[in-house]
């Protein structure tokens, strides 16, 4: 019962999808073992992404990447955007660590917030359609995204006591372990052996990269940079993934 109601807060958190309409009382311990979980919601939203670019692209692709864009938006509820538009807001106005924290705190939404939430939806439409004739390694986005935070979270640093204090240091090794488990899975089953090594590599790569940034910037890691972290993967990823569906034989 215990691992079905952190199945249940990770859904509840991560998604949209109705599984109870009550507010579940958790402990810290129920946070740190709904993460085991959200490589496999990502599995989740992806086939829910695909299905829609199927749907749509029986009238045109470009309206199954719209509809794969929106769906992907609607079903997580956006939660990663705000985490990118404050991240953006916050380094694009390149002040100090204090400052930074500030803007990124602030409710309203800035130029550089606004260009990051705009890059990303159209990154997402045209890196869909673009993927069109092998729609199925759109799958392997979210799941490659949810593995780079639960990367993060493992090697960062939390300074915030926000939401984001309730993941960061908290994943356990089998956690990990589970986490990293689905995300091979879900690439072996999509790309080649190689390509999904060199896939979990690149993802490596940019939390390494992102967790550096953010420990200069910040002195560590908040919720912000969780959403941040996720969408910049999903960036990669989905770049990766358009890079090597062209040496595919369809």
């Amino acid at each position: 019962m215990k691992k079905l109601k952190q199945w249940v807060l990770a859904m509840q958190f991560l998604t949209r999808i109705p599984i109870t309409k009550a507010a579940m009382p958790a402990e810290p311990s129920d946070f740190k073992g709904a993460m085991c979980f959200f490589t496999f919601i990502g599995l989740i939203v992806g086939i829910f992404t695909w299905i829609l670019f199927v749907v749509g692209s029986l009238v045109d692709p470009l309206l199954g990447a719209l509809l794969a864009t929106i769906g992907g938006i609607w079903i997580t509820g956006g939660i990663h955007l705000d985490g990118v538009s404050d991240v953006f807001d916050g380094f694009g106005a390149n002040r100090d660590t204090a400052r930074t924290l500030e803007i990124m705190k602030d409710s309203r939404v800035g130029t550089f917030g606004v260009l990051a939430l705009l890059i990303d939806f159209m990154y997402h439409l045209i890196g869909f359609y673009l993927l069109r004739e092998h729609p199925y390694l759109m799958i392997w986005v979210p799941v490659s995204a949810k593995m780079a935070v639960c990367l993060i979270c493992a090697i960062g640093r939390n300074v915030s006591k926000g939401m984001g204090s309730l993941w960061i240091q908290n994943i356990s090794k089998i956690g990990l372990g589970f986490n990293l488990l689905v995300f091979c899975g879900v690439g072996i089953s999509l790309v080649s052996g190689m390509e999904m090594i060199l896939g979990l590599l690149i993802v490596g790569v940019t939390v390494f990269i992102l967790n550096h940034k953010f420990s200069k910037k910040l002195n560590g890691l908040n919720g912000d940079c969780l959403g941040a972290t996720h969408q910049l993967a999903e960036w990669v990823i989905l770049t990766y993934l358009m890079i090597i569906s062209k040496g595919m034989i369809g």
